[in-house]
């Protein structure tokens, strides 16, 4: 769990509160990096990334009206191209081939899902879904 997120009120919604815990679904990784970075060739996904790792290092800025297709969008997180090369996020962007309009988009659709992932686990809560059974409650809510 990362307990910056908690005092984050759109990162808080990812967790789980359950028996005075916190949780978080989360795809396994290997060594402390995602399972599909691959060493020296990045990652092998491609244009089939999860929209998490599209939008990244980006988030909208804060207290931004998404309603705007024109929101502010910042530099979240420690990005090595921005903090220890410089780059401005305009130079990010060319560096991934993304178009600021693109990214927006992206942006526009993790606000969605954070949205829906709340209001999941809400329902779980709601359900008493213990932790160990919350990713099969989440795939038996999606069949």
């Amino acid at each position: 769990m990362y307990l910056h997120h908690l005092s984050d009120p759109e990162m808080r919604v990812i967790y789980y509160f359950w028996g005075g815990r916190y949780y978080r679904l989360q795809t396994r990784f290997v060594n402390g990096s995602c399972i599909a970075l691959i060493p020296n060739r990045g990652c092998t996904l491609g244009d089939n990334r999860p929209l998490i790792c599209r939008v990244w290092p980006f988030w909208w800025g804060s207290e931004a009206d998404l309603s705007s297709e024109s929101f502010p969008i910042e530099i979240d997180g420690d990005c090595t191209m921005a903090v220890l090369w410089n780059m401005s996020p305009k130079e990010i962007l060319r560096e991934f081939g993304c178009s600021e309009r693109d990214l927006r988009k992206d942006l526009l659709k993790l606000s969605k899902a954070l949205k829906e992932h709340e209001n999941i686990l809400k329902e779980a809560k709601d359900e008493n879904v213990p932790p160990k059974r919350l990713l099969d409650w989440i795939i038996s809510k999606a069949l």
